[in-house]
Parts: C-alpha cells; structure tokens; sequence
C-alpha cells in the first residue's frame, strides 16, 4: 500500500532576531534593528510525501525564502572591507531557499496517528547582499551546499476529526564534522513545527500551523574570495504563522 500526500503552507514570517558579520573588522549588522526587517514578509511552503506499508515516509520539501529590506543607514558600517557610510540609503537582499529530502519510520502505524523518526538531507542556495540605493556600493556573500538533518514527526487524531501534529528537523554541529574539511566553522539549524488540524475527508485536511525556523553559522573559512577575510557569523530566529491544506491519495 502506497500512500501520497501534497501539502500547501501559505502565511506570514516575522523576524524575532537576525545577526550577521562579515569578517573580523565588519560591522556586527542588525537585519531587524537597522536593515529593515522589522516587518512581515509573505511565507509559502510545499511538500510532498511517500508512504510505503504503512511504515516507510519519503519527505520532499521545498521553501523559498527571501527577505529584502530598504533602510538609511544612521552609522558607517563595513561588510568584506567594503564600507557604507552612515546616512547611505541601503538595499538589502536575504535569500536562503532550501531543498530538502527525508526518510523517517513511523513506529505507530495506526490509521490517523503517526511517531516517526528518521534523517535528511536540505540542499541550502544562499545568496547575501548589500547595495547602496545608487549602485555605487556592494557587497556581497553566495553560498551552495547540503545540511544533514535529524528528523521527528508526530500526529494524533480524535474521533472528531480534529489533530494535532509536530514537525522537528535539526542539527548542530562544526562543518569539518559535516564534509571533512579543516573549516573552523560551527553550524546550526532548526526547523521546528506544531499544527492543529481537521479532516474534512479522508482525503483533505485543513491545519493551522506555527513554526520556528532558525539557526546560522560562525567562524573562518579555509579558502576566503578577497577582500573577505573569510569570517562569517550569521544568526537568524524566524517564527511563521501559517494556514494549510494537505491532500492524500492512497493506492
């Protein structure tokens, strides 16, 4: 038996804390406090799942993700050795969209409850931009590469039609643990859900969901592009308010 399911998040994201700097001498920069992030951005999300006897979950998940912000700035601030001064209008650009593939074992296996348990792989696509308003000042940061996951899932149904659900994928570890390479830099990613939602069929579900999606990295890469000295720290906290509609097919 083959189960396939679509699910469709649509809703806002607010940023509770975003920090970045870009090497040693740069300026520690607040996306919310000073790069105009302090409002709410348009959140969409898509997966797709595979659920083979009952047992075996297949996940596919993609996220975009972009934030874009427009300030002046009220002091000089430094990015790779490139310098705004204060009073620079500055245009910002935050995009980490991310793909993502999991496997996970549902201990349960009852009809309507799942306590599944299982690993990832996210593929992220980063690109981090600073511009000034006229073009005459940028600075800029662009980054590709795979993000192993820890993985838990939950859902419980009542005989009413009503669930809830939880979501977890996670890591934390040095980079050099990751790929192998000497890159003294530490990571971090947690994207962590909680729904409540209503069976309309067998078929259709409605949920409300609520979600933290945080984490970063900090420290010196081993093969910096000048000027950058290769220092990066980069620490979001996002938390999103969604609704959605997941649709299921069994064979």
């Amino acid at each position: 038996v083959v189960e396939w399911s679509l699910g469709v998040e649509l809703g806002f994201l607010i940023v509770a804390s975003h920090i970045v700097q870009f090497s040693e001498s740069g300026t520690r920069f607040d996306y919310r406090e000073e790069g105009g992030q302090d409002v709410l951005f348009p959140f969409f999300r898509l997966s797709t799942d595979l659920k083979f006897n009952g047992r075996h979950i297949l996940v596919f998940l993609y996220q975009p993700l972009k934030l874009t912000g427009e300030t002046v700035l009220s002091e000089d601030v430094v990015f790779d050795g490139v310098r705004f001064p204060a009073e620079t209008p500055l245009n910002s650009v935050y995009g980490f969209p991310f793909w993502r593939i999991s496997y996970a074992y549902d201990f349960l296996r009852r009809k309507g409850d799942e306590v599944s348990l299982g690993f990832g792989l996210q593929i992220r696509n980063a690109t981090i931009t600073f511009t000034s308003a006229d073009g005459t000042l940028r600075a800029d940061r662009r980054d590709v590469g795979p993000v192993p996951l820890i993985k838990f899932r939950g859902r419980w149904g009542f005989d009413s039609g009503v669930w809830w659900g939880t979501e977890i994928d996670g890591i934390y570890a040095p980079v050099s643990g990751i790929n192998g390479s000497d890159e003294r830099i530490v990571g971090a990613l947690l994207d962590a859900s909680l729904r409540v939602g209503y069976d309309f069929t067998e078929r259709v579900s409605g949920f409300f969901n609520i979600r933290y999606l945080g984490g970063g990295a900090e420290g010196t890469s081993s093969d910096p592009t000048p000027p950058s000295d290769g220092f990066t720290k980069n620490w979001l906290h996002f938390v999103t308010l969604s609704i959605g509609v997941e649709l299921r097919v069994v064979d």
